[in-house]
């Protein structure tokens, strides 16, 4: 768990031209994941909205050298994706079409325990028929990025939950999700 004691002296560092001290801040501001904004109000000075947007960047432009685990992804309670729209894992790189989703993780303890990666559970997760297989996942919405490749998905349940493939996206139907 990161320690919030530590922000004031970070961000004291975001304006450093250093690229390792930069690499280093984004990375150690990057560990509060989605409680990050958060932890920033609650500090005696919080930073003001020019500081915040230092911030944003400079995680911005250290995103891509940050492991998944450690990048800070926008966590909000809107999901992002539909139930028809067409997803790629970042991780494992499969794709997939949405059936359904939850506002928050909904699984039980020991499965999310079980989870290599456990993605914060409050977030949207998703219901995700993978491409070519049998297999149904539960993904994260910081796991998931949008699949533009405009090709169907070939799994069995695709005709159960979905009426029609238009576009780039599925037309999901009336068939209730399992569970829901």
């Amino acid at each position: 768990m990161p320690d919030p004691e530590q922000l004031p002296h970070l961000l004291k560092l975001i304006d450093d031209d250093s690229e390792g001290v930069r690499r280093a801040v984004a990375k150690a501001l990057s560990s509060f994941g989605p409680t990050l904004e958060q932890a920033l109000t609650q500090l005696t000075e919080p930073p003001d909205e020019a500081q915040m947007q230092l911030i944003r960047e400079l995680l911005a432009a250290h995103k891509e050298e940050l492991p998944v685990s450690e990048s800070v992804e926008t966590v909000t309670t809107e999901a992002l994706f539909t139930p028809g729209q067409l997803v790629r894992h970042r991780r494992y790189d499969y794709r997939g079409v949405v059936v359904a989703f939850d506002l928050t993780c909904q699984a039980e303890d020991d499965w999310y325990l079980g989870n290599s990666t456990q993605p914060e559970r409050s977030q949207p997760w998703y219901h995700v028929l993978v491409h070519g297989s049998h297999q149904v996942t539960y993904a994260a919405q910081t796991s998931l990025d949008e699949d533009d490749s405009g090709e169907q998905v070939f799994h069995p349940l695709v005709a159960h939950l979905f009426s029609s493939f238009d576009g780039g996206l599925y037309v999901r139907n009336d068939e209730p999700w399992p569970g829901s």
